[in-house]
């Protein structure tokens, strides 16, 4: 798979899938939470509570591993990511712009949550964006051959190098 191959499958999943699952730990007890989720080139931003396990979690430890797939409905058919990096708040006027640009275009029945929080209850109005950084990913598709993995490097939001097997 070239690059630009691999870019465009992986591009394809953080944009048709709606939910990743984050897994996260603190003093040495695993935590996962399905978040929804849209995509600012290879990182993801998402919203939660602060209060929730997971956002708990990032603030002790900000490394964590997270999954985006596909709903397959045989072994054939499984197409998925599997990240790890870090993630934590977003931070900044113009970050937490963009995080705003990126979420609407991805789930435009978010602006009504923002827009109105009080009819959510409270818990609407204590949510924060956070911005999963990947530093390595991994493109699975069963379709190229049983357990077919492609392996990517990330620094700084950006391939460190062709994808390889593993």
């Amino acid at each position: 798979m070239t690059p630009d191959q691999f870019d465009a499958a992986v591009n394809s999943l953080l944009n048709s899938v709606p939910a990743m699952t984050v897994a996260t730990s603190s003093d040495g007890q695993p935590w996962a939470a399905d978040v929804y989720f849209a995509p600012a080139g290879y990182e993801c931003v998402f919203f939660s509570s602060p209060a929730s396990q997971h956002s708990r979690n990032l603030l002790a430890n900000p490394s964590c591993a997270v999954t985006v797939h596909s709903n397959a409905d045989s072994w054939r058919e499984i197409k998925g990511l599997q990240m790890e990096g870090t993630a934590g708040y977003v931070t900044g006027a113009e970050a937490t712009a963009r995080a705003l640009r990126v979420y609407f275009a991805k789930f435009p029945f978010a602006r009504d949550l923002i827009s109105n929080p009080l009819e959510l209850g409270k818990e609407a109005l204590n949510v924060k964006f956070h911005v999963f950084r990947p530093e390595r990913i991994c493109y699975i598709d069963n379709e190229l051959g049983f357990g077919k993995r492609l392996s990517l490097r990330v620094e700084n939001g950006e391939a460190s190098g062709p994808p390889a097997s593993g």
